[in-house]
Formats: structure tokens, C-alpha cells, sequence
């Protein structure tokens, strides 16, 4: 028998740890926000208004009803109106030379080729959208049922005269230049179709909700939700809302005249009361760190 200390391992001992994952640092954008006006453009603070009102209103439900009721969304699921934007893309550029190239990327490019026509009149000058509705972002049965985003959709609004003339405009700018970006190495590629949204409500910001109803050994209450040792993502029940807001028009012609890169992770801000008496979050949103009018 040898002298020789035993070397053999358990096989959990000899597996390698795994790398990394590179998670995504920035994402494209159309800002909808209009952080970048002062004042607010009537369609910006029209929409402001929209949103706002919107959150008081859902967040004003949770006072009268049951504390396990599934419809109600979590508070904290509410999107303020200076993070709204419309994703074209993500970006993991964890080095300053990555950053560096998507910035001077964005900076050189003539957004105007992108357009499925070429700018001919002012009225060309304008990529103006409408966002009406309100969707879930899985809108199956199930998704509906266990909601955990709630988003607008945008589409080409009616020029001066009342009429959508180059209907699919916005959708074809917004493809053709994630493909440019996607071909350059910048943009991650995605296997499935882009979908322009603006996020108004994401339960990932969520804390998950205790209630009072009894639980299953399945870690779920009576109604579906989980408590606070579930992992679990927080849902709610969105049937009631969609159909409230189905037909609600937040915005009407509102100016898009830039594409950003903005970092990942918005500033919470802070509330404040102005001489009106109404509560306003500044300093919160996502910080550019690349801009690009589409006009210059």
C-alpha cells in the first residue's frame, strides 16, 4: 500500500467553476421621455400627464381592495415617465474600447438612410408616433393571467392632413438600423422579431408581496401570488386593466428626433412638491452616454 496521500476527488470537487456570463451594459434607444426639451413640447407633457395619471389611478386601487386581490398591480412595478424609451437593441460593452465604438458609431451615422423612403418634404423631417393601448408584453392567456409587464405600442402617426402616409415607417427605421448595428458587432443579436414598446409597468422591480391567504406546499398562496421566500417572479392578474385601457390614447404626434445609447440600470430620482401640490420624480431615467439627432 503506498505511502502516498490520496489525490482522488469527489466528481462535485472536480467540476470547473463556470464563467462568467457577460450581461448587457447599454441598450439603443428612441427616447420618449423629452428630457432633452425645456420646456415640454404640448405632446410630451400631454403625455406626461397620461402616465402620471395612469399610476395614481392604479396605485390608488390597492387602498380599497383585499390585500391578496391578483388584479392589483404592485406599486413598485410602476414605470416613471423619464425612463420610457423604445429598445432597438442591447449592448454588452464592458470595455472603454467597446464603449468607445458604439459611441463613434452612433455619432458618424446619417440616420436618415435608414428610412424606407427618402426625406423629401418637411413633413418628412418628423417621425411623429402615436401610442395608444395598453398591452401585455406575453399576450397569451397564461401571460395575461400571470402579467408581469404591461407596455404601450407606437404607431406612425397621421401627418398634418389626418392621414398615415408612409404607414410602417417607424418599424422599418427601427429594423434597419438594429440590423446596422448587429452587423458591426455592436447589438446583440436576438432570434425572434423586434417589438417596439414602451414599458409602463415590470414587476422585476418589484418586491414579491406577503399576504395573508394560506399557501400550498408549492410556495403559492390561494391566488397565485408568492410569498416572500419564493423565487418566483411577482405577477398579477392583468384582464381587468387591459380592457380599461385598451382604447386609451397616451400620446398623439409625438416628435421622435433622436437615437441614443444609455447605460443599463435607471436613477430612482427623487420625489418633490411643486407650488401646485403635485409630486414630480427628478433626476431619475437613464443616463446617455451617446446621442445622435436624426435630423441634424
Amino acid at each position: 500500500m503506498s505511502g502516498e496521500p490520496s489525490t482522488s476527488t469527489s466528481p462535485r470537487q472536480r467540476r470547473e467553476p463556470r464563467p462568467p456570463t457577460s450581461r448587457p451594459t447599454h441598450f439603443l434607444c428612441l427616447p420618449l421621455s423629452g428630457k432633452h426639451y425645456n420646456p415640454l413640447p404640448p405632446s410630451y407633457e400631454s403625455f406626461k400627464t397620461a402616465i402620471r395619471q395612469f399610476t395614481i389611478d392604479e396605485t390608488s386601487r390597492e387602498a380599497s381592495y383585499s390585500d391578496d386581490d391578483p388584479s392589483i398591480i404592485p406599486p413598485d412595478a410602476f414605470r416613471y415617465f423619464n425612463t420610457l424609451h423604445l429598445t432597438l437593441g442591447v449592448m454588452t460593452l464592458e470595455t472603454q474600447e467597446k464603449r468607445e465604438r458604439a459611441m463613434s458609431m452612433l455619432e458618424s451615422l446619417d440616420l436618415t438612410q435608414f428610412f424606407p423612403t427618402p426625406v423629401e418634404n418637411e413633413e418628412d423631417k418628423k417621425l411623429n408616433v402615436t401610442l395608444k393601448g395598453l398591452e401585455a408584453m406575453n399576450p397569451s392567456p397564461k401571460g395575461i393571467e400571470q402579467c408581469t409587464l404591461l407596455i404601450i405600442p407606437p404607431t406612425d402617426a397621421p401627418n398634418s392632413s389626418g392621414v398615415v402616409a408612409n404607414q410602417g415607417r417607424l418599424y422599418s427605421f427601427a429594423v434597419a438600423l438594429r440590423e446596422h448595428f448587429i452587423k458591426a458587432g455592436i447589438v446583440s443579436p436576438e432570434n425572434r422579431p423586434l417589438k417596439l414598446h414602451a414599458t409602463v409597468v415590470n414587476t422585476v422591480y418589484s418586491r414579491p408581496k406577503q399576504t395573508r391567504a394560506p399557501r400550498g406546499r408549492d410556495g403559492k398562496n390561494h391566488k397565485g401570488r408568492h410569498d416572500r421566500g419564493s423565487k418566483e417572479k411577482t405577477t398579477f392578474n392583468a384582464t381587468e386593466v387591459l380592457e380599461k385601457y385598451k382604447d386609451q390614447v397616451w400620446a398623439d404626434r409625438l416628435e421622435i428626433d433622436r437615437v441614443e445609447i444609455c447605460r443599463m440600470g435607471a436613477a430612482r430620482g427623487e420625489e418633490v412638491v411643486g407650488e401646485d401640490g403635485i409630486v414630480e420624480v427628478v433626476g431619475d431615467g437613464y443616463t446617455a452616454t451617446a446621442t445622435k439627432l436624426i435630423w441634424p
